[in-house]
């Protein structure tokens, strides 16, 4: 594979969350960075010159029902289809509790909300509250890292993020790509699991595609009717 790198004058950035809020991987032609912010807020600062940021977490909700995106990633990630997790509608988002989302889900014809989604409920909220209104919402798409790996290994999913095997599956997806990946790592803000950061160099291999177009797209292009993009990118 051949190293990755972005026309002169153009950057993308991949954004995946951790604990402490976002960690950012930014390429510029072939130099690679990593950033971390606390907020969206500090995030769209951060990624002010990208021309695509790819983020790991739900934007476009839908009204009813589940989304399309999802349920295609879902079936193209088979036995690691437990990956993707199912998101909840506009309604559910802002329940006060996982039962009450629960509730609402299903009174908009949606499943049940599982511990992983809603664990996700107050970035999903930060995001959505943030970025409408806000000229980079168009540079916005959503990604699913775990599916980028899987493309990068012949459509195979690697073994899961937490173990040995899995991180040296992904060191080695990645390396080619980014020949400093190593440095990166060494340079992580204390404190940023490793697996976080290898998501976000994924996110940001999916932005430089999506630049290219040369991304997969998987559900409805389009932005919905509050701005967000309603397909998952990679």
């Amino acid at each position: 594979m051949a190293t990755l790198r972005t026309a002169k004058g153009q950057a993308v950035a991949g954004i995946d969350r951790w604990r402490g809020g976002w960690i950012i991987a930014q390429l510029a032609g072939s130099s690679l960075t990593l950033a971390a912010a606390e907020t969206t807020s500090d995030a769209l600062e951060t990624t002010n010159g990208c021309d695509v940021v790819a983020v790991d977490m739900p934007m476009a909700l839908p009204v009813r029902g589940r989304r399309d995106a999802e349920a295609e990633l879902r079936a193209r990630l088979g036995r690691a289809a437990s990956s993707v997790f199912i998101s909840p509608t506009r309604a559910a988002i802002l329940a006060k509790d996982r039962a009450e989302a629960t509730d609402v889900n299903r009174a908009h014809d949606g499943p049940g909300i599982s511990a992983q989604a809603w664990g996700l409920a107050g970035s999903v909220r930060e995001l959505r509250e943030t970025l409408p209104g806000h000229p980079a919402i168009e540079r916005w798409f959503e990604t699913h890292p775990e599916t980028a790996f899987a493309e990068l290994n012949g459509g195979e999913p690697l073994a899961s993020k937490k173990s040995a095997r899995g991180v040296a599956e992904r060191l080695r997806a990645l390396r080619p790509l980014f020949p400093t990946l190593d440095d990166l790592l060494l340079e992580s803000p204390e404190k940023v699991p490793v697996d976080d950061v290898l998501d976000a160099v994924a996110a940001c291999w999916s932005a430089l595609r999506v630049l290219n177009g040369t991304a997969l797209v998987l559900g409805p292009s389009g932005r919905d009717d509050e701005g967000f993009e309603q397909s998952i990118r990679i």
